[in-house]
């Protein structure tokens, strides 16, 4: 921390070991570039005990032992709600979603058991239903988002669905936006290397080099490369400002 060399926006970045994996044969660095901040800040709402405590992920040929536990990821066609969907679905946990209409068929091909749009004005009570149906536990809520709109429908959700009222936010502050009975934190991703280093092994230590080379752990969202070299760096923050959709913005540096 504090160590220019360890900065972005930069040409070579200096990164620890225990924060990398190896790349398949056949996924460029442009595939793989999607996934590590992503895979980190899902991996701290997931599996930390101060969040949703989810098992770790596992690769098996069989597929993760099923638990009977269900969560919510809000925005699964974000970067990071693509891989917390994919992460959730390994530790054995079914996943329930929201995303835009376009986005529903790619979220399902990631493990979804059910998406929602989460435009609809009854998006809150169709999951609350779909939850109670299903007879599962709630184990929290992680959401991908964490605008002021997101983090109440969430609160709503756990507020009327039972099970734990754990929720998990990508953006600081927005925690003041919850519920006063949701027990709601913002995740920072590297955390799961410091505070809570069994995170980071099982995660990266573990199940990434395995899950990357079978495939269990998919590159996405595509990437959406926007320009090559430091000089559209502004190009691609101008484009993450204006909205992407299951795409993650890459410049490329080759």
């Amino acid at each position: 921390m504090g160590n220019p060399a360890h900065s972005a926006f930069q040409s070579l970045v200096a990164v620890p070991e225990r924060c990398c994996a190896i790349i398949p044969s056949g996924t460029s660095f442009t595939d793989a570039v999607v996934l590590p901040l992503a895979i980190s800040t899902a991996a701290a709402g997931l599996y930390q005990k101060t969040y949703l405590e989810l098992p770790h992920p596992v690769v098996s040929s069989g597929g993760p032992q099923p638990s009977n536990k269900t969560i919510i990821v809000w925005g699964g066609s974000s970067s990071v709600g693509t891989v917390a969907i994919q992460l959730a679905r390994a530790s054995g946990v079914e996943v329930i979603t929201t995303a835009s209409k376009h986005n529903h068929d790619y979220c399902q091909s990631l493990g979804a058991s059910k998406v929602f749009d989460h435009s609809s004005p009854s998006v809150v009570e169709d999951i609350v239903k779909a939850i109670k149906d299903s007879g599962k536990h709630l184990a929290g809520i992680y959401d991908s988002i964490s605008y002021e709109s997101s983090v109440k429908a969430c609160s709503s959700i756990l507020e009327q669905a039972g099970g734990d009222k754990k929720l998990a936010l990508v953006l600081p502050g927005s925690d003041s936006h919850a519920g006063k009975d949701v027990d709601a934190k913002a995740v920072f991703a590297i955390t799961v290397f410091t505070e809570h280093k069994e995170v980071g092994q099982a995660v990266w230590g573990k199940f990434v080099p395995e899950a990357l080379k079978s495939g269990a752990l998919k590159p996405l969202p595509e990437a959406l490369i926007v320009g090559k070299g430091l000089e559209s760096v502004q190009a691609g923050m101008d484009k993450n400002k204006e909205g992407v959709s299951a795409k993650k913005v890459v410049i490329d540096l080759a």
